[in-house]
């Protein structure tokens, strides 16, 4: 009992850092803040200032909430602030990097686009700040995994997702699970990774893991980015190596920089040739299956299309290289589009994408017709144009919360859209302040820092993702937690 207040006591104390931390994380975020500033106004090829103008105020808007964060003004995970981030490479710099549709569009057109993000980013951080800027009264009780517990049963999770990416990319899944069973069986392994990724990082930063749990955590961390990458998608292994990272930094409370930038070279190499590996075994005429034996071959192919990419590169510029990830991560063209089409040339959809929320709700084991998770952006897509109905079974083309909401209400869906995810970010972070890292509320709010780095998801997805994972944690909840 001690030991487990001692712990809620620690988790409880977090966002209240020592002033040298502080001033830490404030440098940081000072040196990132000062470098994006300088990128936006004078190294970048735009001939508008308006345009610069625009970028940089989407950039301030967006790293609001992180300077509230990092100087202690807020407390508890920092979802909002991380969620806020994600809006300087998926709209601000897209802008300013000749991203091949947005400079299409006016700089009259920009403006008003930024100017309507950053609103929104405000209005979003002053409602979440509410919630945020003081702790709540401690609870007299808490539903938590005692931490011997805890620890045995994530890092079996871990070891669960890697003997299911491996059967998965292997093709053996198939033998065994059909239609909705898998897909409620991948949702429920993805939620637990997710959970397991950041609690056992936030252990680790906070010296609670054994040295044999410490180094088994990370030998399993590594492998389950190495088999779920083997599918061609890097955004599983990127969001999980995020996820771990946030919670590291959390629990240690400060920026352990060399992890990081090894993991972004990898992934930015690995990302210059997965097109090429992709046209390959998505779309040729080889099969797609990989079994563990073939990870290496698997890999050094995949190196090898990376290599030439660069190679192929080497007559280009700078700023050609760092577009092609800016024109992968982009929203903002998506949103231009909303705001140039509607509503006088397409009217706005008033909902519909919304509508499907319901339906999206019931799992598929009992619904074999039900409608696929991004029906809401395939719905998007067709009615801007920019797909068919028959185009949406191979490709996905992703518009994020903001531009979905423009295209169902306009600005009125932009102050809606602020005001939920202000409220929900804010009342989540403000439920697991005082709570320990095993708790259900420090759980569900795990799930939604996760969730805060998908920019491409529209509400759908969201919901769906959202309620199959809480259905994990409910179990976890019932069948594994005491009451302290």
């Amino acid at each position: 009992m001690n030991q487990f207040l001692q712990t809620s006591n620690q988790y409880a104390s977090l966002p209240n850092l020592a002033h040298l931390q502080r001033r830490q994380l404030l440098k940081v975020f000072w040196l990132l803040a000062l470098g994006l500033f300088i990128y936006e106004l004078f190294w970048t090829e735009t001939s508008s200032l308006v345009t610069n103008f625009g970028s940089i105020l989407i950039t301030a808007a967006a790293l609001l909430p992180s300077y509230l964060w990092c100087s202690g003004k807020a407390l508890g995970m920092p979802i909002f602030p991380l969620f806020a981030l994600t809006y300087i490479w998926t709209y601000a710099l897209p802008l300013v990097t000749k991203h091949p549709k947005a400079i299409t569009y006016s700089p009259a057109s920009h403006l008003f686009a930024s100017f309507t993000v950053a609103v929104f980013l405000g209005l979003g951080t002053i409602i979440w700040f509410r919630f945020v800027k003081s702790p709540p009264p401690l609870p007299k009780s808490y539903r938590a995994l005692s931490s011997q517990k805890g620890d045995v049963f994530f890092l079996f999770v871990l070891v669960i997702s890697i003997f299911f990416n491996i059967a998965n990319t292997g093709g053996w899944l198939f033998l065994f699970l059909y239609g909705g069973i898998f897909t409620a069986v991948r949702a429920a392994i993805l939620g637990l990774t997710v959970l397991a990724s950041f609690v056992l990082a936030y252990q680790l930063g906070t010296q609670e893991l054994s040295k044999s749990k410490s180094r088994l955590f990370l030998i399993l961390l590594i492998t389950y980015m190495v088999t779920d990458a083997v599918s061609l998608l890097l955004v599983g292994a990127a969001s999980t190596f995020l996820v771990a990272t946030v919670a590291f930094i959390i629990g240690r409370q400060k920026i352990s920089v060399l992890p990081i930038v090894i993991a972004l070279i990898c992934f930015s190499f690995l990302h210059s040739g997965k097109a090429e590996m992709r046209a390959k075994y998505w779309f040729g005429n080889q099969p797609a299956y990989v079994q563990v034996w073939q990870y290496p071959s698997w890999f050094v192919k995949w190196a090898g299309h990376s290599w030439d990419y660069f190679n192929k590169q080497d007559d280009l510029s700078t700023s050609s290289k760092k577009q092609s990830f800016l024109e992968r991560s982009s929203v903002i063209h998506l949103f231009l589009l909303a705001q140039d089409k509607s509503p006088e040339s397409i009217p706005y959809l008033h909902g519909k994408t919304y509508a499907i929320l319901p339906q999206l709700l019931v799992p598929r084991i009992f619904n074999p017709k039900k409608i696929r998770s991004h029906e809401g952006t395939y719905l998007l897509n067709i009615h801007y144009g920019l797909q068919t109905r028959e185009a949406t079974y191979t490709t996905t083309i992703g518009w994020g919360l903001l531009a979905e909401s423009y295209a169902n209400f306009g600005l009125l869906g932009c102050t809606g859209l602020a005001i939920v995810l202000g409220t929900a970010y804010g009342k989540i972070t403000r439920w697991s302040i005082n709570a320990p890292i095993l708790s259900t509320q420090s759980l569900f709010t795990v799930l939604f820092l996760a969730y805060a780095f998908q920019t491409e998801w529209s509400a759908g997805v969201y919901v769906a993702a959202l309620a199959q994972s809480s259905v994990v944690i409910v179990g976890i909840v019932v069948f594994l937690m005491q009451t302290y």
